[in-house]
């Protein structure tokens, strides 16, 4: 009986150590599918962290296109109207802007519009690079 009382004492003060030695001997044999999974998870994480930035980096890319589409079409606007003695107003640039926006993905679309306001043929640059 003193025995238990000492072992039960024991127990009391140092329980950590019976519930580690039950744990390793439950998940000794899960051990390395936790691992395995916490690698595919870790994996998984750098994967989306690494799509993330090629996105961000992708979206740059498309917005420095776009504002330099506008500031072609702009310049183009500003000589056809200094020929005509004509200054281009704020609210037509803010026009531009929208055109350039909406129509980034169709050039022809965009042109036609401009045309159809301005009364110039413009002509988007062509991505050269792309073709590399």
């Amino acid at each position: 009986m003193v025995a238990l009382k000492k072992f039960w004492s024991f127990l009391k003060t140092h329980w950590y150590i019976p519930v580690i030695i039950i744990a390793a001997l439950i998940f000794r044999s899960k051990g390395k599918q936790f691992s395995e999974i916490l690698e595919a998870s870790q994996e998984s994480h750098k994967k989306q962290i690494k799509a993330i930035e090629d996105a961000e980096v992708e979206k740059q890319k498309r917005k420095k296109e776009i504002e330099d589409e506008y500031e072609n079409v702009i310049k183009e606007l500003d000589k056809n109207y200094s020929k005509e003695n004509k200054i281009l107003d704020k609210r037509e640039k803010k026009y531009v802007k929208y055109l350039v926006d909406s129509w980034a993905d169709d050039p022809g679309q965009m042109a036609e519009r401009i045309r159809m306001r301005f009364g110039f043929n413009y002509v988007p640059k062509t991505n050269d690079s792309d073709t590399d």
